[in-house]
């Protein structure tokens, strides 16, 4: 059997930004150019796994495919070193996810594809209560 791609691919399972050598800015997602200072002395940068939700929203009618996680909730999540991520917020009571909730990242099922069923995982975060 041959080895998937995306399973070789760490930053499918870890959260993986850029760090700019010039200035010390961060980033996620990763950047070639710091936005900051324009230096391309770019290097990648595990990011921290905990953080803030800045804002958050609730879908009740999902995207194709993810209709089974409906109500589907979506933050804007400020982590420990500044940078912004657009993430779902899983397995969470529903009262916890607020503004200014200490979250937490996670790996859970993204999808399966439906032509080979290979199952999809990705990052999320969870309400740290």
């Amino acid at each position: 059997m041959e080895i998937q791609h995306w399973r070789i691919r760490d930053r499918y399972y870890r959260l993986v930004g850029s760090k700019c050598m010039q200035c010390g800015a961060e980033f996620f997602p990763p950047v070639y150019t710091c936005k900051k200072c324009g230096s391309e002395k770019i290097k990648d940068k595990e990011m921290p796994k905990t953080g803030r939700i800045l804002a958050y929203t609730i879908l009740h009618e999902p995207l194709p495919g993810f209709e089974a996680q409906a109500p589907f909730y979506l933050a804007i999540v400020k982590l420990e070193n500044g940078a912004k991520i657009l993430t779902q917020v899983v397995d969470s009571p529903e009262g916890s996810i607020k503004t200014g909730a200490k979250v937490r990242a996670t790996i859970r099922r993204a999808m399966v594809d439906g032509d080979s069923g290979q199952i999809i995982y990705g990052y999320k975060f969870v309400v740290e209560t």
